[in-house]
């Protein structure tokens, strides 16, 4: 997550999924895997803010994104923390740089201290661990010590969550992989987890950003039916953009 995204279309179906589940009871840790703004266009999608037949899917989410979104570059996480968007969440904000310490066993050591104290912040009192990352999970057999590793989350990070009780969501996309390697992507998790169940939600607009559920068995139907009354919302329906779905379920 980057500052610059705060308001993106992506970011209204992402805030959309969790605040419906807050709104069911579920208490969510949020982790941004905050990382610094780029020179890039990425987080540029606010067109959207203009036209107000938008708001049909989340009009207090809508209007409120649009106040924060009108701040510009001056727009933080902080922003959204603030506006109760996710009621009752609990956040951990603290950046990941690690591609700022030239040593790669510096960089673990760095990365390890910071994912401790993300846990000791976002486990008490939390069932669902959202992890934010800029391009979802890193390959297994890479180490987060690489170039900008800071922009993936580790399935090792998020088997940490799930072995301490919670269950876990986070945003990957697609990209260019096939069919076959998108599949295997979107069950990462079971190469840490055998018994994890997985549920993957698509975001559609702009571009395709998912969302990965790990989830503890006897929790599954839970979710299950959560994931099934949330597409039964404007959110898994054509009400606005007539070519596509909002919101599509994969696994």
């Amino acid at each position: 997550m980057k500052n610059q995204y705060i308001g993106d279309i992506g970011d209204y179906g992402k805030y959309g999924l969790l605040r419906f589940l807050s709104s069911k009871g579920i208490r969510i840790g949020i982790n941004w895997y905050l990382t610094k703004d780029d020179k890039s266009n990425d987080g540029k999608m606010t067109k959207y803010l203009e036209n107000d037949s938008e708001a049909v899917y989340d009009s207090e989410l809508f209007f409120a994104l649009k106040d924060i979104a009108d701040k510009g570059k001056l727009k933080t996480i902080e922003d959204i923390e603030s506006s109760n968007i996710i009621p009752d969440a609990a956040f951990f904000n603290e950046p990941l740089n690690t591609s700022d310490t030239p040593d790669r066993k510096r960089r673990q050591v760095i990365r390890d201290a910071w994912h401790k104290r993300a846990m000791k912040k976002l486990l008490n009192g939390t069932e669902l661990i959202f992890a934010d990352p800029d391009n979802g999970t890193l390959n297994c057999k890479r180490k987060p010590t690489i170039n900008n590793g800071e922009k993936f989350a580790t399935v090792y990070e998020l088997a940490d969550y799930y072995r301490s009780g919670k269950d876990v969501v986070y945003y990957c996309h697609k990209a260019r992989r096939s069919e076959a390697k998108w599949t295997e992507k979107m069950n990462e998790l079971k190469f840490v987890l055998p018994d994890v169940k997985i549920i993957v939600l698509t975001f559609h607009r702009g571009t395709q950003r998912s969302y990965i559920f790990g989830i503890h068995p006897e929790h599954y139907d839970k979710y299950n039916k959560l994931i099934a009354d949330f597409l039964k919302t404007d959110w898994g329906k054509t009400s606005v953009r007539k070519k596509n779905i909002p919101f599509e379920r994969e696994l």
